[in-house]
Order: structure tokens, then C-alpha cells, then sequence
């Protein structure tokens, strides 16, 4: 029987709107709650929000927020993604006292909740700081992939619902092709530190078969003031 092929999303910050409908897809698909009290949610000024993961927020959308001195657009905002990276040679899989992480075959690195412990070693190895602790079962909880949608030939459901297409899935070397002509056509149009990133950096931890890839353009992308 042939290898799974490994599998990424492959997440191009120059696409991408900022309207975190994979944030809403992530917890609709999870069955993942928010907070629903009068006034639970804390406005702080950021259109980021939450403000980081929590143990029933497995993404979000980070907002590098700038004044720009422009009337028109007073803010800049270099937006980015955060959630598991799925690594191949995974810390919090290789600490897990319990083999409640482990990976599949495509590279994804799953979970058995009924496995965890609540030790939290996955959580102080990770060197995202990704895994979140979740109080109300005492379990750790992150992405998945949503390998229940894989094992049925489906996408993420981050993925699905991304409507620029900011966020693509698919085999680990057809994305970093996408990646590197994407980055190439950034650099064309002027954002000479336009990068593709996933493909060899951190060692160990994201090597030459991460399950996650980001092209990033050059620092903030401006709206253009109107003109009359």
C-alpha cells in the first residue's frame, strides 16, 4: 500500500480580507463555544479577537495594527494566522505522557482526547505555544485538521469557507509550488520581502515536510487614498 501523501494549507497573507470566517468555521465545525455572557467578550481596541487560542479556540487571525497618517485609512494592518502547525518532527508529540498526540499517515498531528491526561507538556514543548489547556474537562485541546473531513475526501473547514482564497489545501509539494510562484508574482508587483515560509525553517520542528506553509508580503499593505 502506497504512502499517504502529506498534506498542508497553505495561508497567503496577501489575499487574505481579515474577515475571520474561518475562525466562525473552525468553531462551527468543532462544535467549539464562545463566550455568550453580557459583556464576556473584552473589547480591546483590536479588530484581533480573541486575542490568542484557548482551549475552545483552536485559530485566529492576528492583527499587526499601525497608524498610517492617512485620514482616509488611519490604520495598516499586517494580518496573519495562528493555529497548529502540524510538524513533522512534533515536541508536544514526542512529550505526550499519555500517546494522546500522535501523527497520521498525511502528516497531520491528531489527538485522542480520551488519551489526554491534562499533563500540559504539550504545552510547555510547543515552541508556538499552541496546545491550550481547557479547564472544563482538564483535557489540551488544538487543531485538527479536521481529519474527520479528510477521511472523507473533504477540506478543512477553514479552508472551505475562505472566500479569496487566502487559504488552500492540498499535498505539501503542490502548496509550496503555489507558494514560491506566489511570492515570486509579490515580488514583481514591489513587495521585494515577500516570503515563503514552512519549507525549511526551525530545524526539527518545521523541516522540508511541515504540514504548514504562509507566504507573507512586505509588512503592512496600505489601502489607497481615493481619489476625486
Amino acid at each position: 500500500m502506497a504512502k499517504a501523501k502529506e498534506v498542508t494549507i497553505l495561508f497567503d497573507s496577501s489575499h487574505c480580507t481579515g474577515c475571520k470566517g474561518c475562525q466562525v468555521a473552525c468553531k462551527q465545525w468543532n462544535m467549539l463555544p464562545s463566550p455568550m455572557g453580557l459583556n464576556e467578550n473584552k473589547f480591546t481596541g483590536s479588530y484581533q479577537s480573541p486575542m490568542d487560542l484557548n482551549g475552545n479556540t483552536r485559530l485566529i487571525m492576528t492583527f499587526d495594527e499601525k497608524e498610517s497618517g492617512n485620514k482616509f485609512q488611519p490604520l495598516n494592518f499586517a494580518i496573519g494566522r495562528r493555529s497548529c502547525y502540524h510538524c513533522t518532527d512534533a515536541a508536544c508529540v514526542e512529550i505526550c505522557s499519555s500517546g494522546a498526540l500522535y501523527h497520521k499517515e498525511n502528516g497531520v498531528v491528531a489527538f485522542d482526547t480520551d488519551k489526554c491526561n491534562g499533563c500540559t507538556y504539550c504545552q510547555s514543548a510547543c515552541p508556538f505555544d499552541v496546545p491550550r489547556f481547557r479547564k472544563t474537562d482538564s483535557r489540551i485541546d488544538k487543531c485538527t485538521l479536521c481529519f474527520d473531513r479528510l477521511e472523507e475526501g473533504g477540506v478543512p473547514a477553514c479552508v472551505k469557507t475562505c472566500q479569496p482564497e487566502a487559504l488552500k489545501f492540498g499535498p505539501r509539494e503542490e502548496m509550496i509550488r503555489i507558494g514560491k510562484e506566489r511570492v515570486e508574482f509579490l515580488k514583481k508587483k514591489g513587495f521585494d520581502k515577500a516570503e515563503l515560509y514552512g519549507e525549511h525553517e526551525m530545524g526539527a520542528y518545521i523541516p522540508s515536510r511541515s504540514a504548514s506553509t504562509v507566504t507573507k508580503p512586505t509588512g503592512f499593505r496600505p489601502i489607497p487614498s481615493p481619489t476625486a
